[in-house]
């Protein structure tokens, strides 16, 4: 059986999903397919600005998109970046295409950046930093920056587009697999196959919850990841003979971890998105930390659906007390 997320190493789920090349966690579901917000042009106006030399941090960074996309704009002003993407997860080697100038740092906690104090020049964080204890975050982020460094933040909206599909999708899965048992019962199956023991009555209890299941379903966007998740159990458990057990139980492990990855992200997006007093408490932290809002606007995109905050800060000599 696969382990438990609490015996898995730290940052599991995002490892596992920086590594097989995703890109990004702003994806909206539209009635054409998913189609994911872009960002570049945000982040290469803002990058542009800094000067040749700068050094530049890039926080909760993935597989280094942002970080890319700051090289992309040293590279388009004929600049020199020293850029650094540091996150919890996984992910030095989660982009082996990135640029010389990007490196990338994992098994980092934004909660105790291992960097000394003023050591950046700026600092960006899409989709990221709210993950992380904000408190103790943006006092790291405040105290690596050098006086008058800039940051830019993209910060997950608790009434956008992306967090309304995302806990529409964790519904949707656990009215079709929260309770169905469908897991346990392949791999009962699949293991009196291995043993040589009666398999009827597994057989027909895998059935049975797989078409359970199915008949859950609902012809809705919502229900897209968990219908594939039902298709995958359901051809097992058509199939049943003409998999070799051993292989399908292996199978079954990296299935049920993958299950529990995407909803474990989807749940800490929805848990990490600000609604507005929870964004107004975000900057009286950061003004704690000693960053000055410079800007704080929704952003849209081109059909109009609210997709986040931005917000951006810079760093002033004063700070206040932690609180």
């Amino acid at each position: 059986m696969s382990p438990s997320p609490s015996e898995k190493r730290r940052g599991w789920h995002w490892s596992d999903y920086w590594r097989s090349g995703r890109t990004d966690v702003m994806t909206v579901q539209t009635a054409a397919g998913p189609v994911a917000f872009d960002t570049r042009p945000i982040w290469t106006e803002w990058f542009a600005a800094f000067e040749t030399g700068a050094a530049l941090l890039d926080l909760a960074t993935g597989n280094g998109q942002v970080a890319g996309y700051a090289s992309g704009a040293a590279a388009a002003g004929g600049k020199t970046f020293a850029i650094t993407g540091v996150d919890y997860a996984e992910v030095e080697a989660a982009n082996p295409r990135l640029p010389a100038d990007c490196r990338l740092m994992g098994g980092v906690a934004l909660e105790k950046l291992p960097f000394p104090a003023a050591a950046f020049d700026g600092a960006a964080s899409q989709f990221g930093i709210e993950y992380a204890d904000t408190r103790a975050a943006l006092q790291e982020l405040g105290r690596v920056l050098k006086p008058e460094g800039r940051t830019l933040m993209l910060i997950h909206h608790a009434d956008s587009v992306i967090t309304r599909q995302t806990a529409d999708q964790i519904a949707a899965y656990d009215a079709v697999l929260g309770r169905s048992g469908a897991i346990r019962h392949a791999r009962r199956a699949f293991t009196a196959h291995l043993r040589g023991s009666p398999a009827s009555g597994p057989e027909d209890a895998l059935r049975e919850a797989v078409q359970r299941a199915a008949g859950r379903l609902a012809p809705t966007a919502a229900f897209e990841p968990v219908r594939y998740m039902v298709g995958y159990l359901d051809d097992l458990a058509r199939r049943i003979a003409s998999y070799e057990p051993e292989s399908a139980l292996a199978r079954l492990d990296v299935f049920e971890a993958g299950n529990a990855a995407w909803r474990h992200r989807q749940q800490s997006q929805t848990l990490a998105a600000l609604d507005g007093p929870g964004l107004d408490a975000f900057v009286q932290r950061a003004a704690r930390a000693g960053l000055e809002l410079t800007e704080r606007a929704e952003i849209t995109d081109a059909g109009g659906q609210l997709i986040g905050w931005r917000t951006a800060f810079r760093k002033t000599s004063t700070l206040r007390p932690p609180g």
